[in-house]
């Protein structure tokens, strides 16, 4: 059963409960851009990529294929790898450089040794001594140094340009500039990787060649080892001898700080510091807790003393309301005991009288719990002011004992400062002086002896397989980007796309209530009515039922006669809607559908009739009576009125007196009038039709009119306070909305097909 309900507007809107399609119900009705909401619909994005899924993949192989032809031209490249181990423990020998570098990390170091590795002075002297520079690998270029006849050069297009002569090179600098050409190869090829978790280092060089790169590799290994070995020998003569310079400042400096340490002690009369600091911060940390727990008090105390004093002159009654007095323990007794002489008081009222022994006697008892109460409030209102001063004076003494242990620590802390200070003075030079004769002393006793720091854990072998391009890699690769690609280009368009795709998007986005969504339809170029209504069971029909139903149920006792029927523009099916929808009229009510569309009117053809037929541009130009015009179809038992030939001047006509007396005219004979309407996208003839109407129905054709132009059509026909009852959604594809959507509300077309017992 179909609902009447009522806009922002005050106009009848009609949910359909059942339509052939169904839709959801909106989460707001506020008409706007396309992006209502702050959040991205994750399930949307995904079903917008699968709409344009075969776009996306053809996208995917075409960068594919493309990528694939481009990595088979490419010629194979070989690497070879060697394990280095890399060594940072002290050496029985010592040099210069060990010296210099004590507390050195252990990262920087291997990071040091990583970067010389890769260094060019290693790489030339790989190629000197293997003479690569006269190998075939390298020598594919014009030998540098000789001059390049018939190539393109930027001085041939320079006529005014002086040309220089070319430098004339002795064989030693070509020979020369071939050496470092090929070493800048060699630096550019090579590359280290530290393995995880251990001293252990892989040299790598990539070529062409596969025997030239381990050949590469271990020439490098051996020479880094060769050149580590002579930094250290000579480094051992340097540090004998400065070692053996050092040791007299070492030893003076450690004289004369130990000195200085124990004038210190004597003059500060310094015996044992140790803990002594602790304990001062200690007590001080427990003056300043006691300190604000009698602060926290003295302010509890003032504000209630502050709240008694500002109630002085007050009746006891006054003071009860101070919550320190009324919560006293021994106010809390009284008003009990009050209480209870209160009561035994109104018991016994009830059963004697005033002059009665016992309500005397219950009388007094009650007087004198007054009376205490009043003398016990005084003496509480008293105790507060002391309270308060009691609480005042504790403050003020733990603030002056603070003020002094801090005094007290702070001169202590300055004395140890000055002590540590002192004393790792001492510590330093006597580590210091130690380790210089530890190692002066080793140094002695070595002599000349040095070993390596690195040592090859596993030469380079030839390599077998190239290691790049990576084929498969490079392939799955660009599908995978292509699938991105494709992805974002189908997300951007789907973002870009602002049309009325679903049901709930009329709300949404336009503001306006859904009156019906009537599903996609491929219908002949004529006989429109027969071809519906042929299938009463179709969602079509059904969708055209519960609109009439929507607008039979609206205003029941003040129906709306008079429908116009409009679009944004052409070609979205309004004049088909209003057809059928006159056609589901006049099953039930006398009804006329007029073509007032005078400009471009198709409701002629719609209806079989001939081109010339008379119509209503016939009766406003005074041609043809008005009985002339309206022709009854028996098979959809609907009456019907052509626009008839285009007149020059439409707008004219459909604000003519005439047009006005036979619309008032045709009220009095029928149940229901349709107006067929031209656009409101180009031209105002449906805000005059909507004049003279009860309502105004809009139809929206999905997935096609953008959004902002139906906004505008809407907006029009509300700012000259139209009755406008709500949006016709046609042609919407159910199928695609749900493949789209991901929702299985679109998907309940097949309820109306007949059951075939299947």
């Amino acid at each position: 059963m179909n609902s009447p309900e009522t806009d922002s507007h005050g106009n009848a809107r009609v949910i359909p409960a059942q339509a052939g399609i169904q839709r959801l119900s909106p989460q707001n009705g506020v008409a706007g851009t396309a992006f209502d909401d702050d959040f991205i619909d994750l399930t949307q994005l995904v079903n917008a990529i699968l709409h344009r899924k075969w776009s996306v993949l053809a996208l995917a192989l075409v960068i594919t294929l493309f990528t694939g032809l481009w990595v088979y031209t490419l010629e194979p490249v070989y690497r070879a790898s060697a394990s280095i181990v890399l060594e940072n423990e002290e050496a029985n020998v010592v040099n210069v450089e060990k010296v210099y570098s004590m507390g050195y990390r252990d990262y920087d170091y291997y990071q040091t040794q990583f970067e010389i590795l890769k260094s060019r002075n290693l790489a030339e002297r790989v190629v000197r001594r293997l003479e690569l520079h006269k190998h075939p690998y390298f020598s594919t270029e014009p030998k540098i140094g000789e001059e390049v006849d018939g190539g393109f050069s930027l001085d041939s297009l320079l006529p005014s340009r002086v040309k220089q002569p070319p430098v004339q090179l002795t064989p030693e600098e070509k020979e020369e500039k071939a050496i470092q050409t090929v070493t800048s190869a060699i630096v550019s090829g090579l590359s280290v990787e530290p393995v995880e978790y251990s001293h252990l280092a892989t040299l790598s060089f990539a070529a062409t060649k596969p025997r030239l790169t381990a050949t590469v590799v271990n020439a490098i290994a051996e020479e880094f080892i060769a050149a580590d070995l002579e930094v250290r020998l000579e480094g051992t003569l340097q540090a004998t001898d400065w070692l053996s310079s050092r040791m007299d400042d070492l030893r003076q400096n450690l004289h004369e700080s130990e000195q200085a340490l124990q004038a210190f002690r004597e003059q500060e009369g310094l015996v044992q510091v140790a803990g002594e600091t602790g304990l001062g911060v200690n007590e001080l940390q427990s003056l300043a807790q006691r300190l604000e727990e009698a602060r926290k008090a003295r302010i509890e105390a003032q504000n209630i003393m502050e709240d008694v004093q500002g109630m002085r002159g007050a009746s006891i009654e006054e003071l009860m309301t101070v919550p320190a007095v009324l919560q006293h323990q021994v106010i809390r007794d009284i008003k009990r005991d009050q209480s209870s002489a209160e009561r035994r008081v109104a018991e016994l009222g009830k059963r004697y009288g005033p002059k009665h022994p016992r309500m005397i006697a219950a009388r007094s008892d009650l007087v004198a719990a007054n009376e205490d109460l009043a003398q016990e409030v005084r003496k509480v209102v008293s105790g507060i002011n002391r309270e308060f001063e009691v609480a005042l004076r504790n403050e003020q003494q733990l603030q002056t004992t603070w003020e002094e242990r801090k005094s007290e620590l702070q001169e202590f802390n300055r004395v140890e400062f000055r002590l540590q200070e002192l004393q790792r003075e001492v510590n330093t030079n006597r580590e210091l002086y130690d380790i210089f004769f530890t190692r002066i002393k080793t140094v002695s006793e070595t002599g000349g002896f040095e070993r390596p720091h690195a040592r090859i854990v596993d030469r380079a072998m030839v390599p077998s397989a190239p290691f790049k391009p990576n084929k498969r890699l490079a392939l799955l690769l660009a599908f995978s980007l292509g699938l991105l690609l494709g992805c974002g280009i189908a997300v951007l368009l789907d973002l870009l796309d602002n049309t009325i795709k679903a049901p709930e998007d009329v709300e949404e986005k336009l503001g306006v209530p859904l009156m019906v969504a009537l599903p996609k339809e491929k219908l002949a170029e004529s006989g429109y009515i027969e071809h519906v209504w042929e299938n009463q069971t179709s969602a079509y029909a059904e969708a055209i039922r519960t609109l009439r139903t929507g607008i039979l149920l609206t205003n029941m006792d003040d129906p709306v006669k008079v429908i116009v029927v409009t679009s944004t523009v052409p070609g979205e099916g309004k004049s088909t809607t209003a057809l059928n929808l006159g056609s589901a009229m006049g099953k039930m009510e006398k009804t006329l559908v007029i073509g007032a569309d005078l400009r471009r009117p198709s409701l002629a053809g719609k209806c079989g009739f001939p081109p010339n037929h008379k119509g209503l541009s016939h009766y406003v130009s005074g041609v043809a009576e008005l009985e002339e015009c309206i022709e009854y179809l028996e098979d959809p038992g609907i009456h019907v009125m052509p626009a008839g030939v285009i007149p020059p001047n439409p707008l004219e006509m459909l604000s003519s007196q005439k047009f006005v007396e036979a619309l008032d005219s045709l009220r009095g004979q029928f149940d229901r009038i349709i107006l067929d309407s031209a656009p409101v996208g180009a031209v105002s003839d449906a805000m005059v039709l909507a004049s003279y109407s009860d309502s105004v129905i809009y139809v929206v054709k999905a997935d096609e009119t953008p959004v902002s132009q139906v906004q505008r059509g809407i907006a029009g026909i509300r700012s000259s306070n139209q009755p406008l009852a709500g949006v016709v959604l046609n042609q919407f594809d159910a199928k695609r909305a749900s493949r789209y959507f991901g929702d299985q509300y679109y998907r309940t077309g097949d309820y109306y097909q007949p059951d075939t017992g299947a």
